[in-house]
């Protein structure tokens, strides 16, 4: 297993990572195609579970990737309240186990990734308004954690000319000299399964990835055989009833979106339909969601010809006069958001210029 020995729980932690990344991805989509105005101006890999000693690697082998940009504001409030309501709901019952405990520094890695300025205070927060009698222990099994991750950092070198047998006697040395009985907790027991389920998730994950000789329905009757197989009848099986994640996750695969993008509109609304109807959405759900499509489609076109005309202005004007021509423009064709668009150009974020993913964003 190498150095990187991971962590793994019943409440299998990482999963809520990816939930709250799902759940970041989701706002954030809410953001960039606000609901119709009146206005007619269109808008917009190894084993793990909860691994304090690895790297954004979710338990079901899904790697959603990290936001673009940081939340604020009330969108920063909204995002703390549904991380402390999915905590609670998932580890409420365990959270008095130390490999319960341990599983959330995964969440703190991923918290702190998507509020840089202030993660560890928005951590705390987060745990003590989740968890305010075992705040206390939570933070000291974490901090013992960070002390194991450094020792792991310190010592790389040495355990890799190490025979397997004698790097695996100093790591549970160092684990038990750190958490005494717990370390067995911690890193015995589900792991082995967990670590097996995993695998399952990322091969089907890799194969889907790659996979541009069958249909989106044979992609989609893979992944859902895979994702229940697997986690039915499991510590993880909560994670089946996240349908807008698997959703989201089974959207972003490249073989899907090349052959939704390869469809006229009309017929790669017809297949997108056909997948949320797959995943559980209900009709009156996926009727919903089809109006939010068409927003953001107008939007996605709106603002690829923004970018056309953006482009001629920055070639043809500098200095002042650009600036002036570019308000303009983006009052052409943002109105009362001309101003965020700005603002978020300045800070070199071109909304526009980022992938689109049908059934996303």
């Amino acid at each position: 297993m190498g150095n990187k020995i991971k962590i793994t729980t019943a409440g299998a932690g990482i999963i809520i990572t990816m939930i709250c990344c799902y759940l970041f991805l989701l706002d954030t989509d809410r953001e960039n195609a606000p609901a119709p105005r009146q206005s007619q101006t269109p808008i917009d890999n190894s084993s793990q579970a909860a691994t304090p000693d690895a790297k954004n690697t979710a338990s079901t082998g899904f790697s959603p990737a990290a936001p673009a940009n940081t939340p604020s504001g009330m969108n920063q409030m909204a995002i703390k309240d549904k991380i402390v309501k999915e905590l609670q709901k998932n580890y409420g019952g365990s959270i008095s186990n130390v490999s319960t405990q341990a599983s959330l520094y995964g969440i703190k890695k991923y918290i702190m990734s998507i509020f840089p300025d202030d993660g560890e205070k928005t951590f705390s927060e987060i745990i003590k308004l989740a968890f305010p009698d075992f705040a206390g222990a939570i933070f000291a099994t974490i901090e013992k954690l960070d002390l194991y991750n450094q020792w792991l950092a310190d010592n790389e070198s040495l355990l890799a000319q190490m025979s397997e047998s004698e790097k695996n006697a100093a790591l549970w040395e160092k684990r038990e000299a750190l958490f005494g009985d717990a370390a067995k907790e911690i890193w015995s027991g589900e792991m082995l399964a967990s670590d097996a389920r995993k695998k399952t998730m990322r091969d089907t994950m890799a194969v889907l990835q790659e996979s541009r000789d069958t249909t989106i329905e044979e992609k989609l009757d893979m992944f859902n055989t895979a994702l229940h197989e697997t986690y039915e009848n499991s510590p993880e099986e909560f994670v089946l009833g996240y349908k807008d994640m698997s959703a989201k996750v089974f959207f972003s695969l490249d073989a899907v979106q090349d052959e939704l993008k390869n469809l006229p509109p009309d017929q790669r609304q017809f297949e997108i339909n056909k997948i949320r109807r797959e995943m559980g959405f209900s009709q009156e759900e996926v009727e919903k969601m089809e109006e939010y499509d068409a927003v953001r489609n107008q939007r996605w076109e709106t603002g690829l010809k923004y970018m056309t005309e953006r482009e001629a202005v920055v070639s043809q004007f500098q200095g002042p006069e650009q600036e002036e021509k570019l308000n303009a423009l983006r009052k052409k064709y943002f109105q009362d958001e001309a101003q965020t668009i700005g603002l978020e150009e300045k800070d070199n974020f071109f909304r526009f210029k980022r992938e689109r993913v049908y059934g996303r964003n």
